[in-house]
Parts: C-alpha cells; sequence; structure tokens
C-alpha cells in the first residue's frame, strides 16, 4: 500500500547550507519541498516542511522506518533540531498561495 508521509523540521543554530544538505538528503527518501497535484500546479510547502509518498506494509512501519532514517540523516549531518514524521493511509491535501 502507499502512504503519504509528512515531515516537519526546525534545526538550531543551522546555517542555510545545513538546510540545503538536510533537504537534498530528504529529497533522496522521497520527501520534497514541492508537490505536484495530479490535477494542478506546483505547490511549495510553507517553512521547513517535506512531502512524499512510499510503499509499505503498514501505516507504523512506514512512519518508523522514516523516522529512523531522518534521524539518520541528521546524525550523519551533526544536525541538532527536532523533527516531526506523519504517515497516513488515508488522506487529501490542499494548497495555496495568496
Amino acid at each position: 500500500m502507499t502512504y503519504l508521509v509528512i515531515c516537519v523540521f526546525d534545526l538550531r543554530e543551522a546555517s542555510r547550507d545545513d538546510y540545503l544538505y538536510a533537504y537534498l538528503d530528504l529529497a533522496e527518501l522521497g520527501l520534497r519541498r514541492t508537490v505536484k497535484s495530479e490535477n494542478g500546479p506546483s505547490f511549495q510547502l510553507p517553512g521547513a516542511a517535506v512531502m512524499g509518498t512510499a510503499d509499505g506494509r503498514s501505516v507504523e512501519e512506514v512512519r518508523s522506518a522514516f523516522g529512523k532514517k531522518v534521524q539518520s540523516i541528521f546524525k550523519a549531518r551533526g544536525l541538532r533540531g527536532d523533527f516531526f514524521v506523519v504517515a497516513s493511509a488515508d488522506w487529501a491535501c490542499a494548497g495555496e498561495t495568496t
């Protein structure tokens, strides 16, 4: 089954490059700042948020796996901060720029 994965994070004492590399590493997991709608334009997520989809056996498995992967990225880069990962099986989303 395919699940929606959202990760929001806040890095402490981080430079612009720290955020850039975090976004690049998260993109390798399929979590990106820009979301492309099937029936509409691309939308840039606000703040330090990334989103993507992932296949897995259960929502718990996907959530746990991505939590560990994000933690691994932060440790490998020496980043300090907080992150929050959400995985959902039944979802819909919308975004607007005003």
